[in-house]
């Protein structure tokens, strides 16, 4: 079965695509812990085509944003969790799909079939790749809304435990 080269499996990105969902699905339960670095390794994950897109949605939100709020934080995480309760059971099919195609994990299966194996159109391969880039785009913005809104209420609550509380909330509106 051959998927069309529009595909993310006819572009031979679906097991990478599946990786970079699932990575943001862990990073979306605790973005309290994102640092830099994680953010910058899922960044380097992406392609070309994907960053240059990121980059574009990234300056169009977030220019004006000086201080992130709770309510649009939330409507954020609420926004996120609707798409992942959709594209991450296909995201870690694809994972399992592959697995199964591995030899050993055949021979396994073999011998315990008491779970079914998944059907390739369970998993993102047939998906558009336009529209799986726009979904882990916007997955990728909010992730990083809500990442920085508890960057931000971390270092406010550090520096509420300071005397120069006053120098903390100046030093956060600069930033």
């Amino acid at each position: 079965m051959l998927a069309p080269p529009s595909s993310v499996g006819g572009s031979a990105l679906a097991l990478h695509y599946a990786n970079v969902i699932i990575i943001i699905e862990k990073l979306l339960s605790y973005p309290h812990l994102v640092g830099e670095e994680a953010r910058d390794d899922l960044y380097q994950m992406l392609p070309s085509s994907l960053k240059t897109t990121l980059r574009k949605s990234l300056k169009s939100y977030v220019k004006d944003m000086a201080i992130y709020d709770a309510p649009l934080a939330h409507g954020w995480k609420d926004a996120l969790h609707e798409i992942l309760s959709w594209l991450s059971p296909m995201a870690h099919n694809m994972i399992r799909w592959q697995a199964e195609r591995n030899f050993e994990q055949q021979l396994q299966q073999q011998k315990d079939c008491s779970e079914g194996n998944v059907l390739l159109l369970q998993t993102i391969y047939f998906a558009d790749r336009g529209k799986t880039e726009d979904a882990i785009c916007e997955l990728l913005v909010g992730l990083n809304y809500i990442c920085r809104y508890e960057q931000q209420q971390n270092a406010l609550l550090d520096c509420s435990s300071s005397v120069d509380f006053e120098e903390c909330i100046d030093w956060q509106m600069k930033y």
